[in-house]
């Protein structure tokens, strides 16, 4: 049984009928909306660009996020192609020296960390952003560098790394190389092939002869397991005919002699005969040559520079001083000696992938790291603020509080409790926190103390806080460190992004996942194994990563793991666990037993990204399983109903995007929501066919998604968190459904709380109210939303509610009317607010050219509020009977001022009758009594707001007054309230007293003389 009305509506629906229902009219929905609540803090970014002849004007790509752009020097940036890209990760950005609005971008991550995502090509805007168009190449995956001609801007050049997972084993590109255009990108020639598994890393044009061109290529891989960074594939190239013929340069005198890796160059635009080059080597580091490149001399071989050279490895030299150079890694460096020794250049954020210089000032700079992009004028002293919503997040979790917070990890930076909503100005920095673990691992909130918080980390790192006491500690499952060792040296197998899961069952029961599956009851203070090995455990994949001249092991290539965990919601003991290596595990007595119910025809190697064992049925789970670090973008989906003896594939989603997560909505079965590499997607009828829910969500990776309160919470891998609000609709598409006439969709059960307004710069928040969803066939002439109460009282009425063709979302917050403002009155802190409508049940019409629907639902106090229903109704009762006596005093006020009015036109209409004097000396007697009613009740002194600081108020501002004080909160009202309102009300009383004893004796006397002189008697 619900406690959701709107639920108990959609039980009368047919809903078994749905899994039948093929697609569903995308009208019908259309409208609803993503919205971003941040986190406002950039996340990586390898390509940033500025113009020499607009100062303020940047642009810089995002991994997984898209293009942003500046037009004041880095103080804002906005997303400038999101309608336009169809990947999100941004490898290379150029723009035209000879005219700043032709900008190209290159897509696909060329520093191949663990977590890329490959692109589709090449981008170009003439507009300066406004517009994009792909321009072909979506062949090469990965993008290093691009280079425009500086003073034609057709002539462009792309270095392509080309993809990335083509391993060993797998087909390898031919997708690798530079290219080259002379018409703008409609065309293109390759003018350097790559080389097996090797493709372009870098290209560099001389600034004083744009004929001579510098590339190098780079044999560099991925598997799910390992990372290769160098081979005979690696070398560097120059050209002096514009690309036509190219010489070898790698082992000219002066460079290394062994195995090459990743190079980085730059050509002086001082002299042109200065190169540099930044060579992975075992006997690497940072090479200079004073002959164009016949020659070169180590001149720094510290391993700052080249550590983890895979990740970075590039060098830039300064446009104005021929000895002053700079190279980026974990830190960015600066040499004003030619190179032998450095100082550090302290950019925004660590991680550091591109630096841009102003040709025509080198304090005027560009920097793009693992924080994102920024912008420095001085030299790299200072730089702008990475506040833009980019961050790359592994996986979404949220917790129980009110407003519900969504926590997650992002990458490079620390994990983040945010919450949904605020009553502030948006959702900013004053309002989320970080929490337990760190950059890579999930977060969960316990179910039964939203502020403890467990979160983990690569190398196994597992911990938790408690935020109202602020204590924590580590409880790593198996504290044994294992940087930079093998999987195959490991006792426990910690992933990158191990899974960190509660019993849906017992709020005290922790699972963690290693190789093998365990769990703790006493908050990490002991763990035990409760599963075998149930990954492959093939030695061959569990070798040490990197190679063949460094190592690189950081938990991202441990391979042989359980990568995905769930426990069936409706039976405690059903456990289902994926590994990476392509294994699906099931135990329905809680980890005594497993059974390996692998799908038939699920890739071997493929990794199991998500488990979703169903909230409605133990026997139903769904698989998401990602084999893209195969080369494979193929999305693969599974879903069994008998606890998987068999599986049925998934199919209809995108063919080339990868799926990461399937979640089933919580309140109807069948409905199922898909995260995949570029975006979210729907089924209504479990999996049987699949279409867009991309709606105004950007093209970026969904890594997550989690059903919370009939919200959609989604964990971007480049775009922060995402909430789609209120899926209420969704869940009411069934056949009975059709775009052939009006639809008021039943609102979800909602709260008497305002949400605060949504500045630029900060997340937004929902709307405040109930959120009334509807959809209209066609546009319509006249369209009202009115919302009754259980007496069937209309509350409210919406009489320009949203008339257009198609889905419509509108809110409204239920009030009441306070008293009626009186022209002129002058109150202090007493103003005719109106007055919340109190819990229950309500109903809404939807009436469109007078075709009338009706929908009911609950109006509901806010959780966090100590006070009880029926204190809340009580405070509706009591300000409603304010208001009546604030009217009842002002309608007193008027009826005085009205009657003296008359008073004075009889005055005046006496003159010239007999008795007239007496008559009129009747009047002024009565008028100065009426006036000193008046003046009891309200205090006409006041002419201006400030006024009552001098006049002191009277009856009627002080009873309304009171409203303030008893709207305040969802309570009770004080005790003293009452006794207030009681004195008041009997000082009011006395004076009404007085006005309807002058009306019936005073202004009857003086009716008696307006007769006698033949006038008309007041009324």
């Amino acid at each position: 049984m619900t406690k959701h009305l709107r639920f108990v509506a959609l039980l009368l629906l047919p809903i078994l009928a749905s899994l039948s229902l093929a697609q569903v009219d995308p009208q019908l929905y259309g409208g609803l909306k993503w919205r971003s609540i941040g986190p406002y803090r950039g996340g990586r970014s390898v390509a940033i660009a500025g113009s020499t002849q607009r100062p303020k004007e940047y642009y810089f790509g995002a991994t997984g996020g898209g293009v942003w752009k500046t037009t004041d020097g880095g103080e804002n940036w906005f997303p400038a192609a999101d309608a336009y890209l169809k990947t999100a990760s941004i490898g290379a950005v150029a723009i035209a020296p000879s005219n700043p609005d032709i900008v190209v971008i290159g897509m696909g991550e060329r520093d191949i960390r663990g977590n890329i995502s490959e692109g589709d090509g090449v981008y170009k805007t003439s507009d300066g952003g406004k517009t994009w168009t792909h321009m072909g190449l979506a062949e090469t995956k990965t993008i290093s560098k691009i280079v425009i001609h500086p003073t034609n801007p057709d002539i462009i050049y792309v270095a392509a790394l080309g993809p990335v997972y083509t391993h060993p084993g797998v087909p390898d590109s031919p997708a690798r190389g530079v290219y080259k255009s002379t018409d703008g990108g409609q065309s293109w020639n390759k003018v350097l092939p790559g080389f097996a598994r090797a493709g372009a890393v870098d290209l560099q044009m001389d600034p004083k002869n744009p004929n001579v061109l510098l590339a190098a290529t780079w044999e560099a891989w991925r598997s799910p397991w390992a990372l290769n960074s160098g081979g005979e594939g690696s070398h560097m190239f120059k050209s002096t005919d514009a690309g036509q013929t190219w010489t070898d340069l790698t082992r000219k005198p002066g460079l290394p002699s062994g195995i090459i890796g990743k190079i980085g160059m730059a050509i002086s635009p001082v002299d042109p005969n200065r190169y540099w080059a930044l060579v992975e080597a075992l006997d690497g580091g940072l090479f200079l040559s004073d002959d164009a490149g016949a020659t070169w001399k180590l001149v720094n071989d510290s391993r700052n520079w080249r550590q983890r050279a895979w990740y970075y490895t590039h060098v830039i030299a300064d446009p104005k001083a021929k000895d002053t150079v700079y190279v980026l890694n974990v830190g960015a460096g600066k040499s004003t000696d030619a190179g032998k020794s450095f100082s550090g250049l302290n950019t925004e954020h660590g991680d550091n992938h591109d630096l841009w210089i102003a040709p025509d000032d080198p304090k005027r700079m560009a920097a793009s790291d693992d924080g994102g992009g920024s912008v420095s004028v001085d030299g790299g002293q200072s730089w702008t603020a990475q506040t833009y919503p980019t961050g790359q997040i592994y996986h979404v979790n949220t917790d129980n509080a009110f407003p519900y917070r969504v926590l997650g990890a992002q990458q490079d930076n620390s994990t983040i409790r945010i919450p949904s909503r605020t009553q502030g100005g948006g959702i900013t920095r004053t309002d989320w926190t970080s929490t337990a673990g760190a950059e890579s691992g999930y977060v969960t909130p316990k179910p039964n103390d939203p502020d403890v918080v467990f979160g983990g980390n690569y190398g196994g790192d597992l911990s938790w806080l408690n935020h109202r006491t602020g204590q924590g500690r580590a409880v790593d499952p198996w504290p044994d460190n294992p940087m930079g060792h093998g999987a195959i040296d490991l006792v426990h197998r910690f992933q990158w992004t191990f899974p960190i899961v509660f019993s849906p069952h017992n709020p005290n029961k922790l699972y963690t996942c290693s190789q093998y599956v365990l769990a703790t009851t006493n908050d990490g203070q002991t763990w035990k194994k409760i599963s075998p090995d149930l990954t492959r455990n093939d030695p061959a994949t569990l070798a040490s990563s990197g190679g063949p001249i460094t190592k690189d092991n950081t938990s991202v290539e441990y391979y042989g793991t359980v990568f995905a965990f769930g426990e069936s919601p409706k039976r405690e003991g059903v456990l289902w666990a994926g590994s990476d290596d392509g294994l699906v595990h099931v135990s329905q007595d809680g980890g005594k037993t497993w059974t390996n119910v692998t799908p038939r025809g699920m890739p071997k190697w493929g990794l199991v990204s998500s488990v979703e064992p169903s909230p409605h049925d133990a026997a139903t789970c769904y698989l998401a399983v990602d084999n893209h670090e195969n080369n494979d973008y193929a999305p693969y989906a599974y879903r069994t109903t008998d606890y998987g003896k068999t599986w049925t594939a998934i199919n209809g989603l995108a063919n080339d995007a990868p799926v990461r997560v399937i979640r089933e909505d919580k309140r109807r079965k069948g409905l199922l929501y898909a995260g995949t590499e570029t975006g979210a997607w729907v089924s209504f009828n479990g999996g049987a066919s699949w279409q867009s829910l991309q709606l105004n969500l950007p093209v970026t990776p969904v890594h997550d998604l989690q059903w919370k309160d009939d919200d959609l919470v989604a964990a971007t891998h480049g775009r922060g968190f995402w909430i789609l609000d209120d899926v209420s609709p969704l869940q009411q598409l069934v056949p009975t459904v059709t775009a052939a006439k009006p639809v008021l969709f039943a609102p979800r059960d909602s709260y008497r709380v305002r949400w605060g307004s949504s500045p630029r710069g900060a997340g937004a928040n929902p709307m405040s109210g109930v959120i009334v969803s509807y959809f209209l066939p066609s546009d319509a002439n006249d369209v009202k939303l009115e919302f009754k109460d259980a007496e069937g009282k209309v509350v409210q009425t919406v009489a320009s509610a949203p008339k257009g063709k198609g889905f419509q979302r509108t809110s409204a917050f239920l009030q009441y009317p306070s008293y009626k403002p009186t022209q002129g009155m002058i109150f202090w802190a007493a103003g005719p607010r109106p007055f919340t409508a109190p819990p229950g049940t309500y109903t809404v019409s939807l009436t469109v050219d007078g075709m009338k629907q009706e929908q009911k639902f609950r109006w509901l106090k806010d959780p966090r509020s100590t006070s009880t229903d029926k204190d809340a109704v009580e405070q509706f009762r009591f300000l409603r009977q304010i208001a009546a006596r604030v009217e009842e005093a002002n309608d007193a006020v008027l009826r005085v001022r009205s009657l003296r009015t008359a008073l004075d036109k009889a005055s005046t209409d006496l003159e010239g009758k007999p008795n007239a004097v007496a008559a009129r000396g009747q009047i002024d007697a009565l008028k100065g009594r009426l006036t000193l009613v008046e003046e009891a009740i309200y205090q006409t002194k006041n002419r201006s707001g400030q006024d009552p600081l001098n006049y002191p108020i009277r009856l009627n501002n002080k009873i309304a007054a009171l409203m303030g004080v008893v709207a305040s909160g969802d309570y009770r009202p004080t005790d003293q309230s009452y006794e207030v309102f009681d004195r008041l009300s009997k000082e009011l009383a006395v004076e009404l007293a007085k006005l309807n004893q002058l009306t019936k004796v005073e202004l009857a006397a003086v009716n008696d003389e307006l007769k006698k002189a033949g006038l008309t008697p007041i009324p």
